[in-house]
C-alpha cells in the first residue's frame, strides 16, 4: 500500500488474509494493525483448504511435475497399464490437459525430458507451449525429437495438442518475429501441416464432434498462429458451424489445436482403445470441478465479508 501512488490507493477497498493457518481468533492483533496501516478494511480472512482441488496455475504444476520427473522412474512402464509420456517441454501450457488422463486406472502417465524413455511409452503426446519454436529447437537438440519420430515409426500413438501440434508438421515460421528471431524451422514432419506465427491471438470456447463420434464434446482455443493443410484436407473435430480443427492422420497419429479434449471420456477411450478393452471409470470429471468450485465458493461466503463487497461493488 504505501508504494502505491494516492490514485492507485483509491482503487484498494478492503483487504482478504488468504490460505491462513491456526486458529484465527489470535490474528486479531495483526487484523487491527493491518486496518491501521492501509486505512482499509480487511474484510475476511480465509483458511487454508487441504481437500478442495482446484486446477492450478502452469508456474505451480510446472514445479510439482519438474519435482516428480527428478524423482526417478519407479514403475515406469507400469505392467497392465496404458503408458502415458507427456513431454516435458521447457515452456509447456495448459498442464490441465491431462488432469483427467492422470485420474484414469487404466493410465498410467508421466512427464519426461529424456529421449530413452519415450521409447517405453505406449502413447506419446507434445503438449501445448508458450513458445513453440523455442521448445522445438530444444527438442532437436537434445535428441527428443527424433526419438518422437522414431516412436511413430513404431506403430506407437503419437498426438500433438496446439503448440505440440504445430511440432508435429512440416514447418513453422515467425515472419514477424512473435516468439523468436528465427523466422524458419522444420518441424518432426509427422502430419502435412505448415505454421505461420501472427500477432493475434485465437482464445474461445467450443462445442464439437471428434472424428465420426456422435457425441458433443467440450473444449477450448487459446494460441498464436494459423496451421494450414498442406495436402488432403482430413481434419480430426467438427464444428457446429461446419468448420474444423486439427489433422487426423491415423488413429495412432493426429494433432489438435483444442484443449481440454481429455476432459471427455469419449475421446480417452478413443485414446487408449488400441493398449486395452478395459472399460473406463464411471466418473463425470466436469461435474467433480463444479462441485469443487461449490466448496471453493462456500468457504469463502463462511469466511468473508460479502455483504461489505457487494456494497463496494455499487459504487
Amino acid at each position: 500500500m504505501a508504494l502505491l501512488e494516492p490514485e492507485e490507493k483509491q482503487c484498494i477497498k478492503g483487504i482478504i488474509i488468504n490460505k491462513f493457518r491456526g486458529d484465527p481468533a489470535l490474528f486479531e492483533g495483526g487484523r487491527a494493525q493491518l486496518e491501521e496501516l492501509c486505512q482499509v478494511p480487511v474484510v475476511g480472512v480465509l483458511p487454508f483448504s487441504r481437500d478442495i482441488f482446484i486446477e492450478e496455475e502452469d508456474s505451480v504444476a510446472l514445479k510439482q511435475k519438474h519435482s516428480g520427473l527428478m524423482g526417478g522412474l519407479a514403475g515406469w512402464p507400469a505392467a497392465r497399464k496404458v503408458n502415458i509420456a507427456v513431454v516435458l517441454l521447457h515452456r509447456l501450457s495448459n498442464f490441465t490437459d491431462f488432469n483427467r488422463l492422470e485420474r484414469d486406472p487404466r493410465v498410467n502417465l508421466f512427464y519426461t525430458r529424456d529421449a530413452n524413455e519415450i521409447g517405453k511409452a505406449d502413447i506419446v503426446i507434445l503438449p501445448g507451449s508458450k513458445n513453440t519454436i523455442g521448445d522445438l529447437l530444444a527438442l532437436k537438440n537434445n535428441g527428443m525429437a527424433e526419438a518422437v519420430r522414431k516412436a511413430a515409426e513404431d506403430q506407437r500413438t503419437v498426438i500433438g495438442i496446439c503448440g505440440g501440434y504445430q511440432m508435429m508438421g512440416e514447418w513453422v515460421e515467425d515472419p514477424l518475429h512473435v516468439e523468436t528471431g528465427i523466422e524458419h524451422i522444420s518441424g518432426l514432419g509427422l502430419l502435412p501441416v505448415g505454421t505461420v506465427m501472427g500477432m493475434e491471438k485465437t482464445t474461445r470456447q467450443c462445442s464439437f464432434r471428434f472424428q465420426d463420434r456422435p457425441e458433443i464434446c467440450e473444449g477450448y482455443e487459446i494460441h498464436m498462429g494459423e496451421s494450414v493443410v498442406l495436402t488432403e484436407e482430413r481434419p480430426l473435430n467438427h464444428f457446429p458451424d461446419g468448420s474444423t480443427d486439427g489433422y487426423f492422420l491415423h488413429d495412432k497419429c493426429w494433432g489438435t489445436y483444442l484443449h481440454g479434449l481429455f476432459d471427455n471420456p469419449v475421446i480417452i477411450d478413443r485414446l487408449l482403445a488400441p493398449y486395452t478393452d478395459l472399460p473406463g471409470e464411471d466418473f463425470d470429471y466436469r461435474q467433480y470441478k463444479e462441485d469443487q468450485y461449490d466448496r471453493l465458493a462456500g468457504l469463502i461466503r463462511q469466511h468473508i465479508d460479502m455483504g461489505n463487497i457487494y456494497k463496494t461493488l455499487q459504487f
